[in-house]
């Protein structure tokens, strides 16, 4: 009897420690996923620099966006300017209002010099520096399917304005230019995916100050971006950010007739609270006749999630 009673308590002791090991497991694999999803949310998972992504921070959080941009245009017809270096700095802070709703506000900065043509305008020694059309836009994500932890398709609808900033003409239109659009994001094991779609109707601008979309022309954006994680190969519950490499298709379609598309090759570093990318750019295909070719870029931002 006592031999029996003994089997009896080794079997339940067993049992209990085995179920103790079941739920430890559980319980681990739990903070392990949440720890996955919570590097991926928090960093506005997988965003390439010049594409938009349907993602946004939480309510009640912030990303604070800033990048500088160097760009190298040759002949502005309309300006009369030989070439065109352009040195943009965008700040910009998003702000999460609701689960799936957020607003934007971006704040450009540019300095530029030209190298003078024949039909440059006399008297101007080629060098400006102004703050462009400031950008308010609003985000609606409309759809969300998430597998995994990591998995996930979602889209969303973008719709804003830019206005103007109170500079003069060379950099601010002095309009209000409604905008509406589109982005859909597909995140899978290594690799992700954005698509996005802005038309924007310009109510004011002129050709001499065009570099792109800021014309009397209405603008159609439309960009394309690919994103694959280099490292770590699997998110584990030690993970603390990524390594991708980027690549973006970034297209601009003028109802004027001006059209250009633009291959843009980089690297980001996604963490929890913070991204860093670096990203070159160059000409892929153009038909232009009312402002100045790009010969190339490179860029630099950083995001910062609080």
């Amino acid at each position: 009897m006592a031999h029996s009673i003994q089997g009896v308590q080794t079997r339940s002791v067993q049992a209990s420690q085995g179920y103790r090991r079941r739920v430890s497991a559980r319980v681990l694999t739990l903070l392990a996923s949440m720890s996955i999803s919570s590097l991926v949310s928090t960093a506005s998972a997988q965003e390439a620099m010049y594409t938009e992504a349907a993602t946004m921070p939480s309510p009640g959080t912030y990303v604070l966006r800033q990048q500088i941009t160097y760009f190298k245009y040759g002949l502005h017809p309309h300006r009369g300017s030989e070439s065109t270096e352009e040195t943009v700095f965008e700040n910009s802070l998003t702000a999460g209002l609701a689960r799936a709703f957020s607003v934007r506000l971006t704040v450009p900065a540019a300095w530029r010099r030209e190298e003078p043509g024949p039909d440059y305008p006399s008297g101007e020694d080629g060098r400006d520096q102004g703050v462009e059309n400031l950008d308010i836009m609003f985000k609606w994500r409309f759809y969300q399917s998430d597998t995994t932890g990591i998995n996930t398709l979602r889209a969303a609808l973008l719709f804003g304005a830019s206005v103007p900033s109170g500079d003069d003409h060379d950099f601010s239109t002095g309009s209000v230019n409604p905008a509406i659009g589109a982005v859909v994001t597909k995140v899978w094991g290594r690799h992700g995916f954005n698509q996005d779609f802005i038309y924007r109707f310009n109510t004011g601008g002129d050709f001499a100050s065009n570099m792109g979309g800021d014309g009397p022309d209405d603008a159609l954006k439309f960009d394309t971006a690919y994103l694959f994680r280099l490292a770590p190969t699997e998110y584990t519950e030690h993970t603390t950010g990524a390594w991708y490499a980027t690549a973006e298709i970034n297209g601009l379609y003028e109802t004027g007739g001006d059209t250009e598309l633009r291959f843009s090759p980089g690297f980001m570093y996604e963490g929890r609270e913070f991204v860093f990318q670096v990203m070159t750019q160059f000409p892929l295909w153009h038909d232009l006749k009312d402002r100045g070719e790009l010969d190339m870029a490179i860029g630099v931002g950083v995001r910062f999630l609080f």
